[in-house]
Formats: structure tokens, sequence, C-alpha cells
């Protein structure tokens, strides 16, 4: 993502900001993916991945806990369910 903007001596400032996942958001968007071509099949294109849900209290392994929901969310949304995060 990149951001431009001026300070008040109307010069212009150029940032680059960089979004860095979490393991759990990580393990959630492997997840999804992988739930998705398992469904549809291996050479589907994986739709847009949606936001990743807050991990559960009882998961204590960040990526593992986050592409195992991921998974069963992306089988879910490819049989057309309407599933919970």
């Amino acid at each position: 993502m990149f951001l431009f903007s001026f300070d008040k001596s109307d010069q212009l400032i150029f940032e680059e900001r960089v979004a860095i996942l979490s393991d759990y958001e990580q393990g959630w968007a492997d997840g999804y993916c992988e739930g998705w071509k398992d469904e549809k099949g291996q050479f589907a294109i994986c739709p847009v991945t949606p936001i990743c849900p807050v991990p559960k209290i009882e998961c204590s392994k960040g990526y593992r806990c986050g592409y195992n929901r991921g998974f069963k969310y992306g089988i879910c949304k490819a049989r057309g369910g309407d599933c919970e995060k």
C-alpha cells in the first residue's frame, strides 16, 4: 500500500506501508485457499480470502489453528453454505 500526503510546506511525502500478517492470519489465508481447492478441485482459483476472525481462546498454536479454521471455512464457502467463521 502506498500513501501520498503533503506536509505544511507543501512538500510531497511518500510512504510505503507493508501489511504484516500474524501466524494465525497467514494460516487462515492458506487454509481457506486449500479448503476451497479441496472442494472445487486442485486447479481452482482461490477467491479473495475473507477477513480473518479473532482466534479462539483455546487455540495455542497460531498458524495451525488459523489453517484448520480457514480450511473448514473454505470448504463450507465452496459448497455454497451459510458458514460461521
